[in-house]
């Protein structure tokens, strides 16, 4: 990733991105079936885990982020069936543990080479598993305003705000189905993560109950969201002989 750590800086808890991980939590969720084993890559602090885990029943949980403060967080909340570890996404080992999920949100924007990533995620699936991205829409109704507005010159250019925190690029839907596409995935569904007028400090002061109506209201502008959420399964089926005994364990 970029080596960039923000933890210091960014708390994912009370950021108002914190909304987008609601979102995208209910969306997890619902695909998730009783008994299933999930991996998330770039857990931070844990809130995508427990919102997700409210709302579903996997088997197990496994959480890996980079960042030490952010894991001890996550540990914290004591969260039944999930454990976090240390790790770098960009050097996304392979090993003989499979998942039915793979959570990769809000994360390929910060990697080297996120269609290797992609694929070594592929690798990590149990038949039938699915890979769940989201990523900053650059198409977005609030992005779409800004550049009338004349307070940014294109529809891809980075902010200050994500320039300080390690963006290396912002990918449309169409874009990051490429990614996918040539990591040897296909684009099981696609979906918008709630409805952004405003920048953050704007949208931070709006009452709750307006605000879950932005969050409902995506699926009816889902190529305005302010995120765009894909599910991935692979274009061919790997070797999976070996996933029938496995299960999340600590070893």
């Amino acid at each position: 990733m970029t080596g960039i750590d923000y933890a210091d800086t960014y708390d994912p808890d009370t950021d108002f991105d914190r909304y987008y991980t609601i979102a995208t939590a209910r969306r997890i969720a619902a695909r998730i079936s009783v008994g299933d084993r999930v991996l998330e890559l770039g857990c931070a602090t844990g809130l995508m885990t427990s919102k997700t885990l409210a709302l579903s029943a996997p088997s197990c949980w496994v959480g890996v982020d980079r960042s030490e403060i952010f894991l001890h967080r996550a540990w914290q909340r004591g969260l039944l069936g999930a454990r976090f570890e240390l790790g770098d996404l960009d050097d996304l080992q392979v090993g003989t543990k499979r998942y039915e999920h793979i959570l990769a949100t809000n994360v390929l924007h910060e990697l080297a080479d996120p269609v290797e990533f992609l694929r070594r995620c592929a690798q990590l699936l149990t038949p039938g598993g699915m890979i769940h991205i989201t990523l900053q829409n650059p198409h977005s109704m609030h992005r779409l305003c800004a550049l009338e507005m004349g307070l940014i010159s294109s529809l891809d250019e980075i902010s200050d705000r994500g320039n300080q925190w390690g963006t290396r690029g912002l990918w449309s839907a169409e874009e990051l189905q490429s990614l996918a596409e040539r990591a040897g995935l296909s684009v099981a569904a696609r979906e918008g993560v709630m409805l952004k007028p405003l920048p953050n400090s704007l949208m931070s002061q709006l009452p709750e109950d307006v605000i879950e109506g932005f969050i409902r209201g995506a699926v009816h502008l889902p190529d305005v969201s302010a995120m765009n959420y894909l599910v991935l399964t692979p274009q061919t089926q790997f070797d999976f002989a070996v996933t029938e005994s496995l299960v999340c364990t600590d070893d």
